[in-house]
């Protein structure tokens, strides 16, 4: 299909300035630091001279892994997101060049793909269950979609739609029956439907998420038989005792019957983020938020981390949640803050929110370094002082996800639907936007996650009639909430919701308590049993060898004893913890390894607790979330 690309950057109806200090920091350190570092990375790796090789027609080999080219199209949209941001930034220029060569190395019927184009024109679309060409085609269209909204350059657009034009073109109802082994594209098609008016390309998604998990499988020739050699270990994931098994991928059984959350964690977060942009509350609603309790109550860690075992990538069995051979891949939190976040705008509710909430203050963000040029795969609860952040990984899919979730963090802060603006993260930022042609503008004073007060003051041209949705809360039992005089206040589906006439002026005043709080877990998750986690808000701690001095399991908590909040001069960091606990004696001497238990020797002692978000960006040592309680 033929179709003209919009003139202009279609206009969401809304504008977000985020002010907040503690996501400030962060974002900072991308765009001063992080996505300097990626390009250079990604120069290092070959995977932009990968691009250039094709784009030049020359005879020499693709370097790296099959599907390195979507860690450049994730890193391109981190940067749309940072030239929207700061047009002047200093990457622009090498972004911009590289967008011609992206416009070289497409093939003239849309296909693009450096793996396959350089020396093997042959293996076109032939292993859709291994060499993720869609995933990385989905990866390219998200990209051109951001670039296009936030510069309006649509250059890297055309190249995302005539890729997309030709999967449509192979794939699809009286064409090919196929999918991909990584999800992904189902939600770029819905994004790209979106931007362009173009029905068709949300339609094929549709097909995509419908199709899976279908009979036959497009991927079960290709993993067994004379074609298994082609596919490297996938066979061995998705085969059990020699029957095909598509669990790893998702393709067990068709979505509408699904259950519980199966296979490779990230997977399965970007098919149930698909599923909700191709066919909204319809459908497959009730599937998802079963998948969703099922997550919550057996599968979620403590931090927000999903996937807990290395050898899927995935899920395993309720509770089975180990704390220092944790997997909880940095890009499946990501894909859980995604999913959360369409949830929550699905359905009006808070408990959804909660969750994405939870997962960016923790399992996301200590996936990147207080620099942003290291990063961790995966996110373990504890730690011996060997799990060290790297600046780069073979398979690089973290960095440049964690960029361009950090840089466009508005998508997920607050949204406006109609005459309604719901607020799901209380952060410091200004909203822009328009009701019934009214424009108004809505500031937000906070110093959210550590402090609980925040206000909204309303300025708009003249009187207009909207409600105000901000959200409760999980850990807030106490609160407090005023609105402007004749408005109706009250609380809705985990919302605090000020409805009526606003003007200039006006303002929207709550108080969320901020309690420190010793979590316990179901006692079916036998790596906490005896032991306690501690968030305040909705930031947990952990316990780090760098500020003790000996390794973190010769301490043991009081939770009974109160903790001092101290101060700190980061951002990110802004309240550390000091907790009162018990020291196990040092002192053995020269007796015997193993003694009659006595009682032993506690030393009283005090130590600081800091945001698991932090931990590692000291000297290594020993960490621990959930550590021994004295109360046993």
């Amino acid at each position: 299909m033929v179709n003209a690309i919009l003139d202009e950057p279609r206009d969401s109806g809304m504008r977000v300035m985020l002010l907040d200090p503690f996501w400030g920091a962060w974002r900072s350190a991308v765009l001063d630091r992080g996505l300097a570092h990626q390009w250079a990375q990604c120069e290092r790796t070959g995977r932009l001279e990968n691009f250039r090789r094709v784009a030049e027609g020359r005879d020499e080999p693709h370097e790296g892994r099959y599907y390195d080219d979507s860690d450049v199209y994730k890193l391109l949209e981190a940067c749309a997101y940072a030239f929207g941001l700061e047009p002047g930034h200093p990457l622009r220029p090498k972004v911009e060049e590289f967008i011609e060569v992206l416009e070289r190395a497409q093939a003239p019927d849309g296909y693009i793909n450096t793996f396959v184009q350089l020396g093997r024109p042959d293996q076109r679309w032939r292993n859709l269950s291994d060499k993720h060409e869609m995933y990385c085609l989905g990866h390219l269209i998200e990209a051109g979609v951001a670039y296009w909204e936030a510069t309006g350059d649509d250059r890297l657009l055309r190249v995302a739609r005539k890729a997309a034009d030709h999967v449509e073109s192979v794939f699809g109802p009286g064409l090919r029956k196929g999918y991909c082994g990584h999800e992904e594209i189902e939600l770029a098609l819905a994004r790209l439907s979106d931007a362009t008016g173009e029905a068709l390309y949300r339609e094929l998604g549709a097909w995509m998420v419908a199709q899976r998990g279908t009979r036959p499988s497009p991927f079960e020739e290709e993993v067994r038989g004379a074609r298994r050699a082609e596919v490297g270990d996938t066979p061995d994931r998705v085969e059990v005792e020699g029957t095909y098994d598509g669990s790893y991928f998702q393709d067990d059984t068709p979505l509408l019957h699904q259950r519980e959350p199966v296979g490779h964690a990230v997977r399965a977060m970007y098919l149930y983020c698909g599923a909700l942009d191709c066919f909204g509350t319809t459908g497959y609603a009730a599937a998802l938020e079963q998948i969703w309790d099922r997550l919550v109550s057996s599968r979620l860690y403590v931090t927000g981390g999903i996937g807990s075992s290395a050898k899927n990538e995935g899920f395993t069995e309720d509770f089975d949640l180990p704390n220092e051979g944790a997997y909880a891949e940095t890009c499946a939190a990501i894909g859980l803050v995604m999913w959360a976040s369409r949830m929550s705008r699905a359905t009006g509710s808070s408990r959804y929110a909660d969750v994405m909430e939870r997962t960016l203050y923790n399992a996301v963000l200590s996936g990147v370094s207080m620099d942003a040029t290291e990063y961790f795969y995966t996110n373990p609860l504890a730690s011996r002082g060997g799990h060290l952040r790297q600046p780069w990984y073979d398979c690089a899919c973290c960095p440049p996800n964690l960029a361009r979730l950090l840089l466009s963090l508005e998508r997920y802060a607050v949204s406006v639907k109609g005459d309604e603006v719901t607020i799901d993260l209380p952060i410091a930022m200004s909203l822009d936007h328009e009701v019934g042609g009214v424009p108004v503008r809505i500031e937000v004073q906070s110093e959210y996650p550590w402090d609980g007060k925040v206000t909204l003051t309303v300025t708009s041209d003249a009187p207009v009639r909207m409600a105000i949705r901000v959200r409760k809360p999980e850990f807030s039992v106490r609160w407090s909430a005023e609105g402007p005089e004749g408005t109706d206040l009250r609380i809705e589906d985990g919302y605090l919701v000020a409805e009526g006439e606003w003007r200039t002026g006006d303002r929207f005043e709550i108080d969320l308590d901020m309690p420190t709080v010793w979590l316990k877990s179901d006692p079916r998750n036998l790596d906490a049993v005896g032991r306690t986690a501690l968030m305040r808000g909705p930031v947990l701690y952990c316990l780090e060898q760098a500020d003790l001095g000996f390794p973190t399991p010769l301490f043991a908590v009081d939770p009974g004893h109160e903790v001092v909040v101290e101060r700190h001069e980061d951002p990110r960091k802004a309240r550390t913890l000091r907790v009162f606990g018990y020291q196990e004696s040092p002192e053995w001497g020269g007796r015997a390894l193993y003694e009659a238990h006595t009682g032993g020797l506690l030393l009283p002692t005090s130590v600081p607790f800091v945001p698991y978000a932090t931990w590692a960006n000291r000297e290594p040592g020993w960490m621990e979330v959930w550590v021994r309680s004295a109360l046993g």
